[in-house]
């Protein structure tokens, strides 16, 4: 028995060690960044691996104000949530319809959707360019907003599919006896039991906009209709930035999301608790 539970021990230990290993590869690109953001270009030439000797908030100023990323935050700020607003009203609504009500092609409609996720974003981006050239929508928020959310709302509308099928169809029986109608059901009843889920859409939906690159790439062609993540793959080639300078871009460009997954995330898991102990 101590033989054995000496090697248990043993593998625990070299388990430990490879999770360790794994998290400091995984923390050591941020820490890089981090690092040469507050370095001169002089220090990061001789000092590119530890912590600055000296330093400064120089890249943060010209990056925020020579490069126009403040601007470009702005811009993110105001697309991105109007994104997202559409995002979980179409994945709503389609998840609704596709898991709890009965019409005909419901089915060959959900396949369809299914069928969308496959397909790689590059691949897409030229197509949903065409179409939005076609409806006079290019270098516009809401062309750059609806592929968005045609981008993105098959994800979502699987998961909230799956999700509202999965609870009692008595519940919608119950309000159509009452003589509600299925987008009062939706709005009154079913939306709030899901609200975990969608809550937990929007972060996802918040975050995969922030950082989103091709449709931007080619719908806002205007430099000042840029969004931040956009502002950062340009900047570079448009203004010659040096690493240091371009560490702080993207210090800048992931401030704003890392917040809003941590203070949301608690949420989450606070709703999701407290309607299991309703329930």
């Amino acid at each position: 028995m101590k033989r054995a539970s000496s090697i248990g021990a043993g593998w625990r230990g070299l388990v430990q060690v490879f999770l360790l290993g794994l998290i400091f590869v995984s923390i050591l690109p941020l820490y890089n960044v981090v690092a040469a953001s507050f370095k001169s270009t002089d220090e990061f030439v001789v000092n590119p691996f530890f912590p600055p000797l000296a330093p400064t908030l120089e890249n943060y100023v010209y990056a925020a104000v020579g490069a126009r990323l403040l601007h470009y935050a702005v811009n993110s700020l105001i697309l991105v949530p109007l994104g997202v607003v559409l995002y979980l009203v179409v994945c709503v609504s389609a998840g609704y319809a596709f898991g709890k009500m009965r019409f005909r092609l419901r089915l060959p409609l959900f396949l369809v959707v299914l069928f969308l996720l496959i397909f790689p974003q590059l691949l897409l981006a030229t197509q949903i360019y065409r179409l939005i050239s076609l409806m006079h929508l290019a270098n516009t928020a809401a062309g750059v907003v609806l592929s968005w959310g045609a981008y993105f709302s098959p994800f979502g509308t699987y998961i909230m599919t799956t999700y509202f099928a999965a609870m009692p169809y008595e519940l919608v029986e119950a309000a159509r006896m009452d003589g509600a109608s299925h987008p009062r059901i939706l709005v009154q009843v079913m939306t709030p039991l899901a609200a975990p889920m969608v809550a937990t859409l929007g972060i996802i939906g918040f975050q995969s906009m922030w950082n989103e690159l091709p449709f931007s790439l080619l719908i806002l062609q205007d430099q000042g209709s840029r969004t931040l993540t956009l502002g950062i793959a340009m900047a570079r080639g448009e203004y010659g930035v040096r690493v240091p300078i371009l560490s702080a871009a993207v210090v800048i460009g992931m401030v704003v999301p890392l917040v809003f997954f941590l203070v949301f995330q608690r949420r989450i898991t606070l709703g999701a608790t407290a309607g299991a102990l309703k329930g």
